[in-house]
């Protein structure tokens, strides 16, 4: 079996794209035939098929060792839907589009920030239980998801809940790209190190998020 993440954001020629292709590169630096197990796809809310990428989206990519050129948009779609065991979206008004428009991704469904934030407070939690040591890396995956929306209530919400909205750079400077460029790569890393913490892969937050 393989586990599908679905980053979700408007026109899936910017933030989604980035953080699919960064996540990855993610896990496999810690899971090296993670790719074997885990696909991570991208779709816009609002996206028009076939477009191309804007080309700072590009340079930003780039000076991170990713070659995105062949990417084209996707539009969210019931089947990208039916297909992801995790969604993960760029702003909470994506994720409440999301929910209502697929009810049964509910439980699976997340900010990208939102859902780093709840790994945070699950590892807390779970430090010294690892969760799924010793299972593949897509079961480990699922008990994770389970773990994350199980803090939700335990989780307060920032004071502004925009501190869970990564802000969209189209249309922007380059500058304004490499800012939101450099959020992701952090975000991507710290998911990653908290997962491997929860599974019992890594043995410290700390460590496995300054690795």
């Amino acid at each position: 079996m393989t586990f599908t993440i679905l980053f979700v954001g408007s026109g899936n020629v910017g933030r989604s794209v980035l953080a699919a292709d960064l996540v990855v590169r993610e896990l496999h630096r810690i899971w090296p035939r993670s790719a074997d197990e885990v696909v991570a796809l991208s779709a816009g809310v609002d996206a028009i098929d076939g477009m191309p990428l804007p080309p700072n989206l590009e340079t930003v990519a780039r000076r991170r060792g990713l070659d995105l050129g062949d990417h084209r948009a996707t539009a969210m779609s019931r089947a990208l839907a039916e297909r992801a065991d995790l969604v993960l979206t760029m702003t909470r008004k994506q994720r409440a589009q999301i929910v209502l428009q697929y009810p049964a991704l509910r439980p699976r469904t997340f900010a990208f920030l939102e859902f780093l934030a709840l790994l945070a407070n699950a590892t807390e939690v779970r430090r010294r239980q690892p969760i799924g040591r010793g299972e593949r890396l897509e079961a480990r995956l699922r008990l994770v998801v389970t773990a994350a929306a199980g803090r939700q209530r335990a989780l307060p919400a920032p004071a502004d809940e925009r501190q869970w909205d990564l802000f969209d750079p189209y249309a922007y400077s380059l500058d304004i790209y490499e800012t939101v460029a450099a959020t992701i790569e952090g975000a991507a890393h710290a998911l990653v190190a908290d997962v491997a913490v929860l599974t019992g892969t890594r043995g410290s937050s700390s460590a496995s998020r300054t690795a």
